[in-house]
């Protein structure tokens, strides 16, 4: 309940009925009040009702059904109005036409239509299974499970975080959804298949998507475990630097396309747009981190940074994720077994809802 005014006059005598005024994008009411008379208007649920006192009012029931006044009725020292949908009230005092006589009056006044507020995008995540085709990635012989290979982990925990937030309503993309690279067949140079797949993945993460997720599996020349998140920088010690020659294709393509990678990052890093993102791109990691380390009951080895050449062209948080070494003796197990690969894919998709929850998306 509103109050809207309250007026104060000297003296006490009878109104008349209320006129009424159609006029553009308003509807007027003006009640003539003599010397002596208050009146109090007070908004309530579906009415506006004025209180007078020192005055009273003909018993009458009018319908205007003007666009912003049904109807009023008025009864003794109350009159009821009746709004056609959403008004603003203003309440005003001028004098009247006799010596000492006032008028109250009353305008109902069209609110603008309500605009609609426009639906959020819907998000648009890209997840990159890495690797497939003619590049396996990392690979693992165990003598009882026999051979597993990091592009076919990848892939499967890539469909199962996409099946996890297709269902909260997010829309995923997929750079492959089978074994395969995105390079042309007719491409049989090692170095440019390479460099035309990590092309097109990356630039898959352009400023109509959300989000970028490439999803990878590490090895190691000797054991270790555990999980890592990365985003694009300068490597700052040799194991970043090592992982990143080995994602970038390995070997002398690896070596080259890292080396590109960070001439592109120095440049890039001078682009506010591009430091702004790298904060998101942070963001996100830490978050991915925090619940797969969770979920793989893992080592955490936190988040890195490395010139990683599928994040080169990210305009949005991008981050490359290492779910586990292939090659250590328990882990290398665990990655084989769909229980546990379910089990990555939620810490992924967890991480992923809650930077989306957390309003960085109105970066977007």
């Amino acid at each position: 309940m509103r109050w809207l005014a309250l007026l104060l006059l000297f003296g006490t005598a009878l109104s008349a009925s209320p006129r009424v005024g159609l006029h553009e994008g308003f509807t007027r009411l003006v009640l003539d009040l003599p010397q002596g008379a208050s009146y109090r208007v007070v908004e309530e649920a579906g009415r506006v009702v004025v209180k007078l006192e020192g005055a009273s009012l003909e018993a009458i029931s009018v319908s205007v059904n003007s666009p912003e006044l049904k109807s009023y009725r008025a009864e003794g020292n109350r009159l009821f109005i009746y709004p056609n949908g959403p008004v603003k009230v203003k309440a005003f005092v001028l004098e009247g036409k006799a010596p000492g006589t006032y008028r109250l009056v009353i305008d109902l006044v069209r609110g603008p239509p309500e605009a609609k507020k426009p639906s959020p995008p819907k998000p648009v995540v890209v997840i990159d299974p890495g690797h497939g085709g003619p590049d396996p990635g990392a690979v693992h012989t165990f003598r009882d499970l026999g051979r597993i290979e990091e592009e076919d982990i990848a892939l499967d925990i890539a469909l199962r975080v996409k099946k996890i937030l297709e269902a909260r309503g997010i829309e995923v993309v997929l750079t492959r959804d089978r074994d395969t690279d995105l390079a042309p067949p007719e491409v049989k140079d090692l170095y440019k298949r390479k460099l035309i797949d990590l092309d097109r993945r990356a630039k898959m993460a352009d400023s109509k998507k959300t989000l970028f997720v490439s999803i990878h599996v590490n090895s190691a020349p000797r054991p270790a475990m555990g999980v890592e998140t990365y985003i694009l920088g300068r490597a700052i010690d040799p194991e970043a630097q090592r992982l990143a020659v080995w994602e970038n294709g390995g070997g002398e393509v690896g070596e080259r396309l890292t080396r590109e990678t960070e001439t592109l990052a120095d440049q890039l890093f001078k682009d506010l747009l591009v430091k702004a993102n790298q904060t998101f791109s942070k963001r996100l990691a830490s978050e991915i981190q925090t619940w797969l380390a969770r979920a793989a009951a893992s080592p955490d080895r936190g988040v890195r940074r490395a010139p990683l050449y599928v994040l080169r062209y990210a305009r949005i948080p991008a981050v490359l994720v290492e779910v586990g070494f292939i090659n250590h003796p328990t882990e290398g197990r665990n990655l084989a077994n769909p229980s546990h690969r379910q089990r990555l894919a939620e810490g992924i998709a967890q991480g992923i809802l809650n930077f989306l929850s957390g309003g960085a998306y109105a970066f977007r």
